[in-house]
């Protein structure tokens, strides 16, 4: 069994990582709201976001083997962890592991989305900068637009 300290560690550690992946989720959920809506200046402040998120994941996986290798096994996954704890700590972890669990998957979904959204968008380009290669007209018309400063229809730029 983990003693009483140690499960109180455990607890406000998992408690912190469920609020961790619930943030992380909404910025998700943001940065395919902006990706559906071309929103690309809100967009780029997100990845942003999203790069000091996956920085913040990295310490947080050190931190949770530090403290499941007290245990005995810093490789022991969550779900093995319930059954040493004692009550009322065995309750409350399950509920976090339950919720955590939910949140990590809505998090798989999301992100699944944003990239095939960014597939789509990605074929979109490559469709229409070889339109652009291939057509004379197409070229002079763009080369047009980009000398006035305008951006041309549906292609962001030749150097993407």
């Amino acid at each position: 069994m983990i003693n009483k300290q140690l499960s109180e560690e455990l607890l406000h550690f998992f408690q912190n990582y469920l609020l961790f992946y619930k943030d992380f989720l909404v910025l998700e959920t943001e940065k395919f709201e902006d990706m559906s809506q071309n929103n690309l200046q809100t967009l780029d402040e997100r990845v942003k976001k999203e790069q000091a998120y996956l920085l913040k994941l990295k310490g947080l996986e050190i931190e949770r083997e530090k403290l499941v290798g007290q245990t005995g096994d810093p490789k022991t996954t969550f779900r093995e962890l319930i059954p040493l704890f004692e009550e009322p700590y065995r309750a409350k972890m399950k509920s976090i592991y339950d919720e955590l669990s939910d949140v990590l998957l809505d998090l798989r979904e999301m992100n699944h989305r944003c990239n095939y959204l960014t597939e789509i968008k990605l074929h979109n380009i490559t469709v229409d900068l070889n339109k652009i290669k291939n057509n004379p007209e197409l070229q002079n018309v763009y080369n047009a637009k980009a000398q006035e400063g305008n951006t041309p229809p549906s292609v962001l730029s030749m150097k993407i």
